[in-house]
């Protein structure tokens, strides 16, 4: 009994001495609100994302509806086509996006590493 009760000791204070470790850790990823200018978006910018987000879903949901319809294969391989094209479009825009983000997070890191060692 006296091994189990030490067991679970050494595993809570070993759980809590690696958590504080991780907290004070340079290179954290921990999630925190963006902070300086220019890293929050304003109300006008998610509104106007917001708006270009529901134009594109009613947009694929127009050609679904019309996809539904159309009897004609041919006319209907178009259709479906271009709801391809747009999804496509979507996709790559997304990708780049991220890719842009990313490519500015691991600037900011090397940045960062670069003043840590001076």
């Amino acid at each position: 009994m006296n091994k189990i009760v030490r067991s679970i000791a050494i595993l809570v204070l070993s759980a809590a001495s690696l958590s504080a470790f991780a907290k004070d850790k340079p290179m954290n990823m921990q999630h925190e609100k963006p902070q300086g200018k220019g890293m929050e978006m304003s109300e006008q910018m998610l509104d106007k994302m917001a708006k270009k987000k529901q134009q594109y879903i009613l947009k694929i949901d127009e050609l679904s509806d019309r996809i539904q319809d159309e009897k004609d294969a041919k006319k209907k391989q178009a259709l479906m086509d271009e709801q391809l094209q747009l999804i496509k479009g979507h996709m790559k825009k997304k990708r780049d996006m991220k890719k842009k983000m990313m490519n500015k997070h691991h600037q900011k890191m090397m940045n960062k590493k670069d003043d840590m060692k001076m």
